[in-house]
């Protein structure tokens, strides 16, 4: 693979890292509901003149958050959390773009690998339901109640994380490697492991952000001034408490980053059975895991100030990326 094409998914890589934090900014400031309507084309363009401010601002008054959490509020206020969202949507336009052009061009020269061309056209596809996801969760928040759906809302982030990782896979095949020496199979399957708790503690945390559950305990290690708090089962709830229980929601995210943590101990121990790259790939992500589980309780002990929320969204996907990172190097070399 050439340098162009590397440099190209390294730049997507980035993008979706961007969009993702982008999103979660909009998330915390309460901005992501603030455009009522979806148009590919027409939303590109903010709203022009008083008048077509006005009729938006009208179309903001009739959706729940207006009427149960922002009533009262003025134009030039809602101006501000509009174009937050409207940025959000613009930058998915411009990965969009970014993603399709060189796509293009390269296969005009041809760069590309016949054998990535499957990875890329789903890719594409991914792209495209990404912004059907963002659409129907925004939807979720505009009928009955003032939030989008915290279902939605994971997916939409398990979506972006399914982008990154196809446009990481195909970066680290880009790689010119002198070794092509894989990890014996119980480590390789120990890898996958690390990899899909990752992808479950961050779903937790999507979870968590959907319910608003960070806000519930601003204590560490105690919550509600118990290791167990109390309200972790709601009978009503039944085997829906993992799901929709905000506390039990917030009790797995926080205790769960430990058993991630030492699961990655587990396949430290062991690191002398790979090569010095699969090494380095593990200390990579264990030093980003320690910061992450540092960083979470700086978050809850903060109670969710937002440049530490915005800061542990990102180490998050870098977990992630190094995660990835591991297994790439366990299955290829």
């Amino acid at each position: 693979m050439n340098r162009s094409v590397t440099t190209w998914l390294l730049l997507l890589c980035w993008l979706i890292g961007a969009m993702v934090v982008f999103g979660g900014w909009v998330r915390l400031t309460r901005s992501g509901l603030s455009m009522v309507e979806w148009h590919v084309v027409a939303d590109a363009v903010p709203p022009l003149g008083q008048a077509a401010w006005e009729e938006t601002f009208r179309q903001y008054q009739q959706t729940p958050e207006y009427q149960q959490i922002n009533a009262g509020m003025t134009l030039d206020e809602y101006r501000a959390i509009y174009y937050r969202e409207w940025g959000h949507r613009l930058l998915g336009r411009v990965i969009g773009l970014v993603f399709a052009l060189p796509l293009v061009y390269f296969l005009w020269r041809g760069d590309l690998d016949r054998r990535h061309l499957p990875t890329l056209v789903g890719i594409g596809l991914l792209f495209a339901s990404q912004a059907l996801v963002g659409r129907f969760m925004v939807a979720s928040g505009l009928v009955d109640q003032p939030h989008v759906s915290h279902y939605w809302l994971t997916f939409h982030l398990l979506c972006a994380l399914l982008l990154l990782a196809c446009c990481l896979w195909l970066r680290f095949g880009g790689e010119h490697l002198v070794s092509r020496e894989t990890a014996p199979p119980p480590l390789r399957r120990l890898s996958l492991w690390l990899l899909g708790a990752v992808v479950l503690q961050i779903s937790l945390g999507g979870l968590m952000a959907g319910l608003k559950a960070g806000y519930l305990s601003a204590t560490f290690p105690l919550m509600f001034d118990a290791l167990i708090p109390r309200g972790i089962w709601a009978p009503d709830l039944g085997l829906g408490n993992p799901l929709e229980n905000p506390v039990t929601v917030h009790f797995q995210h926080r205790w769960f980053a430990f058993a991630v943590l030492g699961l990655a101990l587990v396949l430290w121990r062991q690191r002398q059975l790979c090569g010095p790259r699969f090494q380095a790939a593990l200390r990579t992500l264990l030093v980003l895991l320690a910061l992450q589980v540092a960083l979470g309780i700086a978050v809850l002990l903060t109670h969710m100030a937002l440049s530490a929320a915005l800061l542990h969204q990102a180490l998050g996907l870098g977990v992630f990326a190094a995660s990835l990172r591991v297994c790439y190097r366990a299955y290829r070399g």
